[in-house]
């Protein structure tokens, strides 16, 4: 091939040549291989990191973390200040035993990183800024400090355990799944020769399809959920900069805190299972009634606080049907929508239209969020199937942000295990989702009438 032959680009990333070097076009970065003898180089060019930057910590900033757990902390500060809790680490993906790739001593010199860091002035700045928190509040914040857990491994398994107050531990969920997800990909690809490049284009070509796919639909409204899942930071950046710029209109904001602000689009989030899960801990020291009673003590809470800035149930957590038998009324009328989050999409959300029509309520006026396990061609037959029934919008996560194709997401979960020295359990309407031991979640079953044997892959 010839110094001065100059190709086309190619669709599928195919390089031209431009002196001795071949150019690969991959989203908005250009990468250089030197060209010896009709042939690229196996060792690329790179003028900077693509994926990873392997001598700085996973995690630099604080705010790097999902918008929902400030606002559920605010809760927790407010409310249960010292209630102790502990949290631990789940690998749902059983079949691949991380104990052969993330290194614990590595993990740890990563979470101790973290725990270096503080909200600073400039953070508080921007929580000030949202009218929603109390001084009080944001000074705890900017005074937090961190204790790193120690990980270790059993039985080929990765174990992560953090106990302590729930207002200093709650934030570490966030922090240690992309920690270890990052980790996990990183290994993976050196041990089967998988260069940055190659993850790169393959990333970007499936980027490309979503992309293409989103903008044949504009009415699809979506949130980029997939921190805590995602394959590395600098991709997470990569693909919320490429949907924004490339899908306006149809990415609606970003949970993750950092990005939201860097990229000027609004922090989206709701509220997460935890809150329920450790209210019903905490009211097992009452009865069985106080027990039942705890989702909707949250929902009590969450309203005070927040009036009608972030008002979505999330409902699943011991049974979306069960919760809707007992739900109050004024919950129904006072609240946006719903968020599913387990259990079949399309039965759901007909059961919230049909909820709303008992109470002569319009359900094209509410809105239902899907976050569970979703993908392009599910969220399209999702929206086509409610169109003019009621207004849908998505939080998508693991197929946004970990979506390359040569290296398969695994299913990280980091999941509260005990409230007030009681276990703490979810059921979910997915029984492959449920979190507890045996014999405990067969108890909770009985307290809240959970008939449910629904069973799902899970699949993020």
């Amino acid at each position: 091939m010839h110094d001065n032959q100059k190709l086309k680009r190619l669709s599928d990333g195919a390089p031209r040549a431009i002196g001795h070097h071949f150019e690969f076009r991959i989203g908005t970065r250009v990468l250089l291989q030197q060209h010896t003898e009709g042939k690229a180089m196996t060792k690329p060019m790179v003028q900077s990191p693509l994926l990873w930057e392997r001598d700085a910590p996973i995690v630099r900033r604080a705010d790097e973390n999902d918008v929902y757990k400030i606002l559920m902390m605010y809760l927790i500060w407010k409310y249960y200040p010292n209630l102790q809790v502990k949290f631990s680490f789940t690998n749902r993906t059983v079949r691949v035993p991380l104990s052969e790739y993330v290194d614990v001593l590595e993990l740890q010199e990563h979470l101790n990183e973290v725990a270096k860091l503080r909200f600073t002035e400039e953070v508080v700045s921007v929580f000030r800024e949202w009218d929603m928190f109390s001084e009080g509040f944001l000074q705890e914040l900017a005074g937090l400090k961190l204790c790193a857990p120690k990980p270790y491994h059993e039985d080929h398994m990765l174990r992560i355990d953090i106990e302590g107050s729930w207002l200093s531990v709650t934030l570490w969920e966030i922090y240690i799944l992309s920690i270890v997800s990052e980790l996990y990909g990183r290994d993976y690809a050196r041990k089967h020769g998988l260069t940055e490049v190659d993850l790169w284009n393959e990333g970007n070509r499936r980027l490309d399809e979503k992309i293409k796919l989103f903008n044949q639909h504009p009415n699809l409204r979506i949130a980029q959920f997939g921190l805590r899942r995602r394959f590395s930071g600098l991709w997470e950046e990569h693909v919320t900069k490429r949907l924004l710029e490339e899908c306006p209109g149809i990415i609606t904001g970003v949970s993750n805190m950092y990005l939201a602000n860097k990229f000027g689009v609004a922090a989206q989030g709701t509220n997460a299972h935890e809150l329920p899960m450790a209210l019903v801990a905490l009211a097992r020291h009452e009865s069985p009634a106080a027990m039942r009673e705890a989702p909707y003590k949250v929902l009590k809470l969450w309203q005070r606080l927040y009036g009608h800035k972030s008002l979505i149930i999330l409902d699943d957590a011991y049974g979306s049907d069960t919760f809707s038998d007992a739900l109050p009324r004024h919950y129904i009328d006072d609240f946006r929508g719903f968020r599913h989050d387990s259990g079949d999409p399309f039965k759901y959300g007909n059961a919230k239209i049909k909820l709303y029509e008992k109470y002569d309520i319009d359900p094209r006026d509410r809105l239902l969020i899907f976050s569970d396990g979703l993908n392009p061609k599910l969220m399209i037959e999702l929206l086509e199937y409610f169109a003019d029934r009621i207004k849908v919008a998505f939080g998508v996560g693991t197929n946004l942000t970990n979506d390359l194709g040569l290296v398969t997401a695994l299913s990280l979960v980091m999941k509260i295990v005990s409230a007030a020295g009681n276990p703490a359990v979810k059921l979910s309407n997915n029984l492959d989702k449920a979190t507890g031991p045996a014999d405990e979640i067969e108890y909770v079953k009985d307290v809240f009438g959970y008939t449910n044997t629904d069973r799902f892959d899970v699949v993020y």
